[in-house]
């Protein structure tokens, strides 16, 4: 007697071991591996003339690179967001129509982080306040170190262990820095100065 084949349960068959190869190569839906570390910097014109160029390049390297805003220009009060930079401190000169130029370096990019700042065609600098303290920092106060008030927070928001605050467009001169953390401790830095174009670091233990 010639045998018959149960097709309905080869076909049964087929398709499990169609299934197996599936999930062998992949086809169970993998986990992605998780996304790159990057952060970005948004570049606002603060000045009073249009701005040219915008040159974004790591601190460790030797040339400005390509300019960021060619060929278009950022006119006074707009801002450029650069996204997809790598964790790590760059230098930033901005070239504005007269020719005049502003340099901040040393900014840091941090992992899902926006860096805001504020390029003029006006020669100021900027302070990277650190939070080293293991505390959570409310309160920024920054004054010259010639005056008798404080002035305005400049924390607007709070400022937790090992996050940085960089403050733009602070003009040259020697200041006084009040820091008020979350239980109301407050802490005096010692005076320090600002040059132009320089961006002068404030660790906060």
């Amino acid at each position: 007697m010639a045998f018959l084949p149960n097709w309905r349960n080869a076909g049964h068959l087929a398709s499990v071991l169609l299934m197996a190869l599936l999930l062998s190569c992949g086809g169970g839906g993998s986990i992605p591996p998780p996304p790159p570390p990057e952060g970005s910097l948004r570049v606002y014109n603060g000045g009073n003339l249009a701005m040219w160029n915008l040159h974004v390049t790591p601190s460790s390297s030797s040339s400005w690179g390509v300019d960021q805003l060619a060929p278009s220009t950022l006119i006074p009060g707009d801002s450029l967001t650069l996204t997809r930079l790598y964790p790590d401190t760059y230098d930033v000169e901005a070239r504005f129509s007269d020719g005049s130029f502003d340099r901040v370096y040393d900014v840091r990019i941090q992992d899902g982080l926006t860096t805001v700042l504020t390029m003029m065609d006006t020669g100021n600098g900027a302070v990277a306040v650190f939070n080293n303290s293991g505390l959570t920092i409310n309160g920024i106060y920054l004054t010259l170190a010639s005056s008798s008030t404080w002035g305005p927070n400049q924390a607007d928001q709070p400022l937790y262990d090992l996050q940085t605050l960089t403050l733009t467009g602070v003009s040259p001169g020697t200041y006084d820095m009040k820091v008020v953390f979350s239980n109301g401790v407050a802490v005096y830095p010692p005076l320090f100065t600002v040059a132009s174009g320089t961006v002068t670091t404030i660790q906060v233990n």
